[in-house]
């Protein structure tokens, strides 16, 4: 077998985690197994600035004869944004991981980037073999800002882009030999030395570098894990975003095939005591947490209209901002 037909087997898969993730993503990992082809072999790189001995005792426990994995410390890379990385609420510094993706690996032209609160019901390869052409990457349109009219206004007045052509950056077939020509850090080292987007941070600023550059995958490849997702077609990825996490919540779509391929992993006991413990009290900060984002979303707007000049009587975004909470401070 030559070269080219080995590497054409191979399938390198991104994630990023810190120890509080860990769990998550031994799930994901065990979803990933369950569906994984004997025919391809998959090079999970688990990016993180630092992980204990036993999560990585634990992850590395899931791999197989076809599934390698490998631990890669960012924490040099890290050292070049400072302290540029803005972070809020639950959100680590691990979410900026995917954009050192393309220069950390130059022996890849492509490869999945993976959120660590998914499971898998397909095989990997198959999103893998997403047709990128030129496009810089490939993702699913975002189902939460969609039919939600102060995140759609936020992504077409503050972000520049298109609410219809907003992605969520959770699953990405990214191409990084296109990413590298056009070097794609370093274009992001320059935005947000100008530019701090803290609604969904990351996620924002790979919408506005990537702008243009992005080919759009079947929905069911990042579902998110709402009320209604297990009726209609099969989802391939579910998502478990937001409040839709089947260790805070019960009655989650997905919710037993999660469970069930917790008991694969070594943190079955201590999913269910994290379920067992998220109380009324944390529950209602999720709530206010959610709409506290809602909020920062309208005010960012809001303000940006009114700086640039925009702004008119009509307009319904200051309208919605002003009902709720008065003038602009």
């Amino acid at each position: 077998m030559s070269k080219n037909q080995r590497q054409s087997k191979v399938i390198p898969i991104f994630f990023a985690v810190d120890d509080n993730y860990a769990p998550y993503l031994a799930v994901a990992l065990s979803s990933l197994r369950e569906h994984a082809s004997p025919d391809r072999e998959y090079r999970v790189y688990v990016l993180t600035e630092k992980l204990d001995e036993l999560n990585r005792e634990r992850l590395k426990a899931l791999s197989a004869e076809n599934i390698s994995v490998e631990f890669v410390s960012v924490a040099e890379r890290l050292c070049r944004f400072g302290e540029k990385l803005h972070l809020r609420d639950y959100y680590s510094k691990a979410t900026y991981y995917r954009f050192f993706i393309p220069e950390l690996f130059p022996q890849y032209d492509r490869c999945l980037y993976l959120d660590c609160d998914i499971l898998l019901l397909r095989d990997a390869a198959e999103l893998f073999g997403a047709d990128l052409r030129q496009s810089w990457l490939a993702a699913v349109r975002d189902d939460v800002v969609s039919g939600n009219e102060v995140f759609e206004a936020y992504t077409e007045r503050v972000l520049g882009v298109p609410s219809r052509r907003y992605f969520n950056a959770g699953i990405l077939v990214m191409n990084l030999k296109a990413m590298r020509a056009v070097s794609i850090e370093n274009r992001f080292l320059e935005l947000i030395a100008r530019r701090q987007y803290t609604v969904a941070q990351d996620q924002d600023y790979l919408n506005v570098l990537c702008a243009g550059h992005v080919h759009w995958l079947d929905g069911r490849w990042n579902a998110t894990a709402f009320p209604d997702a297990e009726k209609g077609r099969k989802p391939f990825v579910v998502h478990f975003k937001l409040n839709f996490k089947p260790w805070h919540y019960s009655g989650i779509s997905f919710e037993n095939l999660f469970w069930e391929h917790a008991k694969k992993t070594g943190y079955l006991e201590g999913l269910l005591v994290e379920l067992s413990g998220y109380g009324e009290e944390l529950k209602a900060r999720d709530s206010e947490q959610y709409e506290g984002l809602v909020a920062l979303a309208l005010k960012e707007t809001v303000e940006h209209i009114e700086q640039s000049g925009m702004t008119n009587e009509h307009d319904i975004i200051p309208m919605l901002w002003r009902s709720k909470y008065g003038e602009i401070a």
